[in-house]
Parts: C-alpha cells; structure tokens; sequence
C-alpha cells in the first residue's frame, strides 16, 4: 500500500483544494468560537430524552401501578422519584450529541492563525490513529480546512501530541499532554452504571491519567465516578469505553460543559447539586434511592443498552497510591 495515500483525503487531493481553502483561510479573521462546533449533531435542541413509557403497554401498567408515571408534552414517561413533576431524563447516545473538539493545544486565536496547511491531519494519520479530520464546505467557509477530533468514540485522541510538533503556525501550541484542553467529559449519573449500584471503572481505567481525573466516592450504593474538569483533557478514550450503548460519558467543548452543567437536564439545578441530591437521597431515603437506581437499572438493560464486554471492575492502575483503601473520596 502507497504509505502517501491513506485514510481520507490524500496529499495531492489536499492540494487541489488549496486554492479554495486559502480563501477561508482570509475568511477566517472573523470572529469564531474557538471552544469547538458541534457541527448540527450536539448543539441544537435538547441534549436528553425521557423514559417515554407509551411504546411498552406492561411497562407501562407497572410503572403506573406503582404511581411512578407523569404526563410530559402529551407523553407518558417514568416519574423521577427524586423530583416531583420531572421525567427521568438522560443524556442522548453519544451519536446524537457529538461534538467536534479543537485538537490538543488549540490556542485562542487558533482561527486566526490556521492556515489549513493539513499538516496536523497527515501527522496523525501517519500515526495511524486518523483522530483528526479536515472541515469540508459542510462546516462554512469560515472552518473549512481547519482540523478537528469529529469523533472520539471510534477515533479518539490518544494524546501522541505530533500534531502540535507540526504546526508550523502555532495554531496548535506544543504543550504537555496533561494541558491538552480539548474539552471535558461529562458523566450522567442516571446512566451511569457505577452510579446506581453497579461496580464500573471503564472510564477511569480507559483514561491515561486515571484517577488524577476521576474521582470516586465508594458507597453501598455503587462506585459514584466524576470527572475533575479542571484535569480532563477531553481526549474522549473514556467515550468508546462506557458499557452502556450510546455512552453515559460525552465529551463537550468547555463552553457548551458550563452551559450544561449550570442547570442540568433542566433540573432547575446545576450538575454539582444534582450530584448532591443523589447522595443525600442515598442516606436519608432509601426507599427513594432504590426506586431511583432500579428505574435507572430498567432503562440501562431494558431499553439502552449494556455491553458486559466493556465493564471493567479491577481497581489496579486505575487508582493512585494511596487512594485504594479510602473508603471514600469526596466530592
């Protein structure tokens, strides 16, 4: 196979296209969100969906029976326990709320200073990890030639860094690989299997900083798991190896995290006391906590989706020295 030519677009075919992209190049001086697009696939309309009940008549009888059923815009859906007159809510499978993510060590004014040269894009695919792609003319004038990490749960960034050795603009600057700065990853507890009493440390163990990442308090109610934002690198390995189909963990550009995180799921709260509320629930209310996990544990199995293959339990490099015998880590 000729080493010129590999996955995508090849050399001679970027060429072709650089009379074009020079054009946006010039274009690019306006004003743009340096914190990543979604490309139409995360950002517009809800991010979550409800546990809709009208598609299963036994579902739904027992679900009424047990007066866990509220109407929400003419639909029935299961009622969450922790919070009178919401449906119980999760993050959209991963393929419904991708985002593209700057690559690492995309610097403020990376627009400005990109020049579309395609260097980083051949870089890594070199490397044979094909996590950068080019924006076609789908993306707007204003992108168009510059890279992006599309996709992190097929193709993550696996932090090798040549693409920042490469740039010859300083639109990617050489960082340590800790500082990346691609985004940050967002766990949704009421997907997460570690969050309703299932033992899961995929994503922990999957990241290549581990536990300086993840957090994790250890309840008889599950390992509950969360991301430190200021320590994730949005590198998106966690992504692809969540059990549950379609991902209980996205990575999101840091703008779109803040939006998100401030009122959650439409809560009316922000993630850090949605978090608490969980955990409070946990210890003053079992009997609502266990109705949550095992509403949760119905829509994990019976309606998205676990893959068994994925689910890892062992602690060994997922922890830091030290961390093993806490009983608890707070949040």
């Amino acid at each position: 196979m000729n080493d010129k030519r590999r996955r995508g677009v090849s050399r001679r075919e970027f060429i072709k296209t650089a009379i074009v992209i020079a054009a946006a190049s010039l274009s690019s001086k306006l004003a743009v969100d340096a914190t990543g697009s979604s490309g139409g696939e995360g950002g517009a309309g809800k991010y979550y969906e409800f546990f809709v009940l009208e598609d299963n008549d036994d579902r739904l009888e027992y679900y009424s029976m047990l007066g866990l059923v509220i109407e929400k815009n003419g639909r029935k859906c299961v009622a969450n326990p922790l919070l009178p007159g919401k449906c119980m809510a999760y993050t959209k499978p991963y393929e419904e709320d991708r985002f593209e993510l700057l690559p690492p060590g995309a610097r403020e004014d990376f627009y400005s200073r990109c020049v579309r040269c395609g260097l980083c894009y051949f870089a890594c695919s070199y490397m044979g990890y094909h996590a950068i792609s080019l924006v076609d003319e789908r993306g707007g004038l204003r992108r168009m030639g510059t890279p992006v990490v599309g996709d992190v749960m097929y193709r993550p960034c696996t932090l090798c860094m040549e693409c920042t050795k490469v740039c010859p603009t300083g639109a990617l600057e050489e960082v340590p690989r800790e500082e990346a700065g691609m985004g940050v990853a967002l766990i949704d507890p009421d997907l997460c299997w570690a969050w309703n009493s299932g033992d899961c440390k995929s994503c922990a163990k999957a990241c290549p900083f581990g536990s300086e990442v993840f957090e994790f308090t250890f309840t008889e109610w599950g390992i509950h798991t969360r991301v430190r934002p200021d320590k994730c690198t949005g590198c998106g390995l966690c992504v692809s190896a969540c059990p549950i189909e379609g991902s209980a963990i996205h990575v999101l550009p840091r703008k779109v995290y803040e939006e998100r995180t401030r009122n959650y799921k439409n809560t009316g709260m922000s993630y850090e006391e949605y978090l608490r509320l969980i955990q409070e629930t946990e210890e003053k209310d079992p009997f609502k906590a266990t109705w949550r996990t095992a509403i949760n544990t119905d829509y994990i199995q019976n309606v998205r989706g676990f893959i068994e293959e994925k689910l890892e339990t062992k602690k060994d490099s997922t922890y830091k020295q030290g961390e093993t015998s806490n009983s608890s880590v707070a949040l």
